[in-house]
């Protein structure tokens, strides 16, 4: 996806904390990107994931106590929301190996490990929204970007 318009973009902040959550749409809005939808709850995010054509998707591992990563699988798997690659960028709090993998195995573009500076994150999101993205694939087991280094 390459949009030069970067306000055309349909964004998501999905967090729980309300400081954090508030920073990332003031540096979504200042580095030109529209206002982002924002869910703070799993039932708001559902709601959201499940009714918006959305191009981009910034969301916590955990939302309320909830993990909340697999919903990436049922967006990846066309079973939540209009279509299924939108770009993904999940924020980790336990950025412990186990966890790391987890989240992995649902299919998001990229992870970060919390705290995390927005302007990191920004640079992270300029990098897909300039169409530098992996393949997309999608197996019995994994949907989400290619995670192999050199091919089969």
């Amino acid at each position: 996806m390459n949009h030069k318009d970067q306000r055309s973009v349909g964004a998501l902040i999905a967090l729980d904390d309300a400081d954090m959550q508030a920073g990332l749409r003031d540096a979504f809005e200042a580095s030109g990107l529209a206002s982002p939808l924002l869910a703070s709850t799993p039932e708001q995010l559902w709601t959201i994931l499940g009714g918006s054509s959305l191009d981009l998707i910034v969301m916590s591992s955990s939302i309320g106590g909830q993990f909340v990563a697999p919903m990436i699988s049922e967006i990846r798997r066309g079973k939540l929301g209009p279509h299924p690659f939108p770009i993904v960028v999940v924020l980790v709090s336990d950025a412990d190996p186990a966890t790391m993998r987890q989240v992995s195995n649902c299919g998001p573009d990229d992870m970060i490990a919390l705290p995390c500076a927005p302007q990191l994150l920004l640079d992270r999101i300029n990098v897909f929204l300039s169409g530098t993205r992996r393949p997309l694939v999608v197996t019995d087991g994994y949907a989400g970007p290619e995670r192999r280094i050199t091919p089969r």
